[in-house]
């Protein structure tokens, strides 16, 4: 009945077709694209119902007649130099929409079509608008653009422009302006740019003297010093017939901006928002930044502890800060697992540590999202890299981009803004600081806590911003007020633009935010990371005793900054079950992984240290002690008694050994003393006359007489 590119012509008045039309488009079942052609035809493209044209042609309302450009050739033969430029931006430009026939569909979608592409060329918009209709009228055929060159006399494409006055706005005084058409000075500007200004860096100005005096042979005697560049004699004005000032400033302006897109690495487009590609809440970023302050510890005041990282959690779609985390430890999947799991948690419990005076409902985000962008730092790494299989999509911008994550830098400036009279913290200190500028270690005051509690007042006030007036969409007008605040939009947007987001399951964290591993049970307990964890409940299981024979595997999960505690699964009751370190060492200093680690490499650097130390003292001493054995065992032989000699009177001769060896006092270290009764002197007092000195040997002879007296009886 009828074919893309007929044309038609009404038989009756019909209503929005006034003249013959073409068919350029068929969308659907639900409407004809048609364009006017003819001489005085200069509309845009229109719609009418399938319906109605099926209709209009069964009625014969319409009439199917000779297309009126058919006698246009396809191809456009020899063009001149500017006619083969434009052929060439014809084709461009309606490649671009042949490409995407859905700019057709609409006039707004055309409009913004046309707007695209007289910025990508940089042309006029009009002019762009202009071709695409032509276009359109002949069906699809570029050259019916240029068919002016195409009529009249077959010769018109090879003769030179004639000599003409210049276009454009007049000078102020005419008598010194010249009237050269740009088409004739545009070669010898062109070779003025690229010798004096690309070549030898020259000023413009500077160029364009020069460009006069070697190009132009005018003499430099016909410059005015005070005429700024300006030669104001009409007669050689006439004669060299140069471009003037503006002409030439313009066209560097021109090369400058070719040269400037020739050499761009890369073309960048149009810059979109964020919230172009977010369509309700679900779509977040995370970023840490180092906040300009300077801590104390929550021992004591008088101690610095540095500068604290923050972690923020933003919506995309609402702007809505959801999750962060405040921490002095450097930024790493481990501590953005910290802010995670804020996010995904209940802020009910964060209230109630802190001590503010909110409840959960001031802010409501707990909820898993659709998509979460983030550095390549946290999620490119051996914890982080196991994240996306709890089905979130990641997405890493590429480095060096901090405009990919834009929503949440945004968010890192308004926290970290100086707010004179409402966050006033001392301890700050600029990022950029200039010299002399306080450092904020002086002023410091606050510690972690006290922080963290301001800071979460900053993100309350932060959260009751209101969003881009014109992002509120018609069904949200009737909650008031409170849906203009970026935590009211996010919370309209959970009912009214819901499916981007889902609920943390109970096995989330242990699975997705912690850090996983296959240990190894045996009897003693479960060996991770260097260290030994045991519980009640490996016993009760049976690990322990299923490990005595062989070695058990099992996965466990655990947190990188707390080595006392590690997590594995309890098939039976399903939940995840806490194993703790048998070293209460660990438990006293609440050391991480890393800091455990260092512990024990410590340990064992000492112990190696010590046995080093004992083998050195011991081959020092190694040659006394031989030199004494040699030395005994010389004096044995020396002594001629038998061996039954020398044990004949070994009971006497060992009580007598004995009794050498006693001293008062635990060997002279106490002072020992004779009771007074006795009337004997004590040892303090006592003078040995060593003339009267009793013989030793025949005393302990009549103690032992004595004993034996006494046995026999």
């Amino acid at each position: 009945m009828f074919a893309i590119n007929d044309v038609f012509q009404p038989t009756t008045p019909l209503p929005k077709i006034n003249g013959p039309v073409r068919v350029i488009e068929t969308v659907g079942l639900e409407k004809i694209i048609l364009i006017e052609v003819g001489d005085g035809a200069n509309s845009l493209p229109f719609t009418i119902g399938y319906r109605d044209w099926l209709e209009h042609l069964k009625s014969d309302a319409l009439q199917k007649i000779t297309d009126p450009y058919l006698m246009i050739p396809s191809t456009p033969g020899k063009l001149p130099k500017g006619a083969t430029e434009r052929y060439k931006n014809v084709l461009k430009a309606t490649g671009i929409v042949a490409q995407a026939p859905a700019s057709l569909h609409t006039r707004k979608a055309l409009a913004a079509a046309n707007a695209e592409i007289a910025k990508a060329m940089g042309l006029n918009g009009r002019t762009i608008k202009r071709w695409l209709c032509e276009w359109l009228r002949s069906g699809r055929n570029p050259v019916a653009v240029l068919r002016v060159f195409l009529e009249g006399d077959a010769d018109r494409s090879v003769k030179p422009q004639e000599r003409g006055n210049k276009r454009g706005v007049t000078g102020r005084v005419s008598e010194s302006t010249s009237d050269t058409p740009a088409h004739e000075v545009m070669d010898s500007i062109a070779k003025a740019w690229n010798l004096y200004v690309v070549k030898q860096k020259k000023k413009w100005r500077d160029a364009y003297h020069d460009m006069l005096i070697d190009i132009y042979k005018i003499p430099a005697g016909a410059f005015s010093p005070d005429d700024g560049g300006y030669f104001l004699d009409p007669a050689l004005i006439d004669k060299y017939r140069a471009p003037t000032w503006p002409q030439t400033r313009y066209r560097f302006r021109q090369l400058k901006k070719a040269a400037f897109q020739r050499d761009a690495e890369l073309p960048r487009g149009n810059r979109g928002k964020a919230t172009d590609d977010a369509f309700g809440p679900g779509f977040f970023e995370i970023d840490a930044t180092y906040f300009q302050i300077q801590l104390v510890s929550r021992l004591t005041k008088g101690k610095l502890v540095g500068r604290p990282a923050v972690y923020l959690i933003v919506d995309i779609y609402s702007g809505a800060i959801v999750g962060y985390a405040v921490t002095l430890e450097n930024p790493s999947w481990a501590t953005a697992a910290l802010a995670l799991y804020n996010c995904f948690s209940d802020k009910g419990a964060v209230f109630e540590r802190l001590g503010l005076p909110y409840a959960a409902k001031d802010w409501p985000c707990r909820e898993l999202p659709t998509m979460l962008r983030a550095d390549r730092a946290e999620l490119v790494s051996n914890m982080g890299q196991e994240f996306p299989a709890s089905g979130i999509r990641v997405e890493t911008p590429p480095p060096m981009t901090p405009e990919a994550k834009g929503t949440v830098e945004g968010k890192h400036a308004e926290i970290k803004k100086p707010q004179k009279g409402r966050f006033d913290l001392p301890g700050r200190f600029a990022k950029i600081r200039k010299r002399r500028d306080p450092d904020g270690k002086k002023a410091a005051a606050l510690d972690i806590l006290e922080f963290e509690r301001i800071l979460v007042e900053i993100i309350m006030d932060i959260n009751r911003e209101p969003v881009e007036a014109k992002r509120i969409p018609p069904d949200a007008l009737p909650e008031g007020a409170k849906v203009a605040s970026r935590i009211g939009f996010y919370e309209w947007g959970l009912t009214h633009r819901a499916g981007f987001t889902r609920e943390m399951g109970p096995n989330f964290v242990y699975e997705h935010l912690l850090t996983t591993m296959k240990a190894t049970v045996t009897s003693r307990g479960i060996h991770a990371k260097g260290e030994i964890f045991n519980c009640d409940r490996l016993r009760e299981l049976g690990y322990l005793a299923a490990a005595i024979d062989d070695k058990v595997k099992l996965a466990v999960a655990y947190n990188p900054l707390l080595a006392s505690e590690v997590y594995f699964y309890d098939r039976k009751r399903s939940t995840w079950t806490p194993a703790f370190n048998t070293d209460p060492e660990i438990y006293r200093l609440k050391a991480s992984f890393a800091e455990a680690e260092n512990y024990r490499g410590w340990q064992e650097v000492l112990t190696r240290q010590a046995a080093f130390n004992a083998h050195g003292k011991r081959r020092e001493r190694q040659t006394y002690i031989r030199q004494t054995i040699k030395d005994a065992v010389k004096g044995k032989k020396k002594t001629l008694i038998k061996t039954s000699a020398a044990q004949a009177g070994i009971r006497e001769n060992r009580a007598q050994e004995r009794a050498n060896e006693r001293s008062p006092g635990l060997n002279g270290a106490l002072p020992t003393t004779v009771p007074p009764e006795t009337g004997a002197p004590t040892a303090a007092s006592t003078v040995v006359d060593s003339s009267a000195k009793p013989n030793k040997a025949d005393k302990f002879k009549q103690l032992w007489s004595a004993v034996d007296a006494i046995s026999k009886n």
